[in-house]
């Protein structure tokens, strides 16, 4: 009994270790091509409708509502984003272009659905928003603005709409394991739970000396791209007191005080339809196989971000990868998601606030302390 127990057992895990894939790819997919599944309207309505409704039962008329996810900041630091001159042919395509420089805030954060000690294993946020960025939008709230959403893992605990539904739904009910082990276990979701450890696991002593990527993939071009950063400075040796509930916050503060900070901005192309697919974020995209290519700098000088009222400021900015140049549209299923979640919670969350929804330019007036 207890031999046929531990095949089982092997078995079951043999068939979910690799997990996924979350979507199924044709095999004769080409390059950059996108396709949705019947079911990802009904899924998209109903993450709409139970992140809409949680955030209206966790926020009460007359409390401060924050944002369904990443809700805990740390910052916004004023940065510049310079495009290089040598940029490849192949990427020049929307702000890469020309070598340029433009005038960027980035949102440094949390993850968690609901805040918590610095300390907690969770994803961690680098949204940036450059400033000043002229021609057609994707979307007409944003005229001069580009962000970029990035995270510090190369991708996502899910990979499709219906899998992004499932795990919020799991999330909101306190119950997180559940997205992962039903009742079947050759259903249970071990790829993910792989993902999630290896976020959780990771020990963070400064959001300033860590790598991001975006997860999700991109146009440019004839291309589908994933974008990444990382820190281009040397890395502080400064021993960060992880037992204060906000250490990450006083570790930018205090690193913005000493000496700038600085990030490459990369890209990395997809070379392989299936192999690095554009509908399912879950999967990683090889950087042997492609290696990610710089086209631009992040600068962040030396700076105070942390007075109420560039916090305040850094509260009401919304993100989005929708707010974009054409050439720089969201691939995907879950970008497709995104679009319409982000728009729906951002206008909720301002109405519900009394505040106004404004783009930043990059000239706010307690930006000049930064300069």
């Amino acid at each position: 009994m207890k031999e046929k127990l531990s095949i089982l057992l092997l078995l079951v895990f043999l068939f979910t270790a690799c997990g996924g894939p979350y979507v199924k790819i044709p095999e004769d997919t080409k390059l950059g091509t996108e396709f949705q599944t019947e079911e990802e309207e009904l899924y998209t309505e109903k993450t709409v409708k139970l992140v809409l409704s949680r955030l209206d039962k966790d926020y009460p008329k007359g409390t401060k509502m924050r944002r369904d996810a990443h809700p805990k900041h740390h910052g916004c630091v004023l940065g510049s984003f310079r495009v290089n001159k040598d940029v490849p042919e192949e990427f020049k395509h929307g702000i890469f272009q020309n070598e340029k420089s433009y005038s960027t805030w980035i949102r440094i954060s949390n993850g968690s659905i609901k805040p918590k000690e610095d300390s907690k294993g969770d994803i961690r946020g680098f949204a940036l928003k450059l400033t000043g960025v002229e021609g057609e939008k994707i979307l007409s709230d944003e005229k001069n603005t580009q962000d970029f959403l990035l995270i510090n893992h190369p991708v996502l605990p899910v990979g499709s709409p219906k899998e992004y539904y499932q795990l919020f739904e799991a999330a909101f009910r306190g119950s997180p394991a559940s997205y992962i082990f039903g009742w079947n276990p050759f259903s249970w979701k071990l790829n993910a739970l792989s993902i999630v450890r290896k976020i959780r696991s990771k020990k963070i002593s400064n959001m300033l000396d860590i790598r991001y990527w975006s997860t999700t993939p991109y146009r440019l071009g004839k291309y589908a791209v994933k974008y990444s950063v990382k820190p281009c400075h040397t890395p502080s040796k400064a021993i960060a007191n992880t037992t204060k509930p906000n250490y990450l916050r006083e570790v930018m503060v205090a690193h913005l005080q000493e000496k700038e900070a600085c990030f490459d901005f990369m890209v990395q192309k997809q070379v392989h339809p299936t192999e690095m697919p554009v509908e399912d974020p879950a999967v990683v995209w090889d950087e042997e196989k492609s290696p990610f290519v710089k086209l631009a700098q992040i600068h962040i000088k030396q700076q105070k971000f942390d007075s109420k009222e560039q916090m305040d400021f850094c509260e009401n900015l919304s993100f989005s990868p929708w707010h974009s140049k054409p050439e720089h549209k969201p691939l995907g299923g879950i970008n497709r998601v995104r679009k319409v979640v982000y728009e729906k919670v951002s206008q909720f969350r301002h109405e519900r606030n009394a505040v106004e929804r404004k783009e930043p330019t990059g000239k706010e007036t307690f930006a000049k302390e930064n300069k």
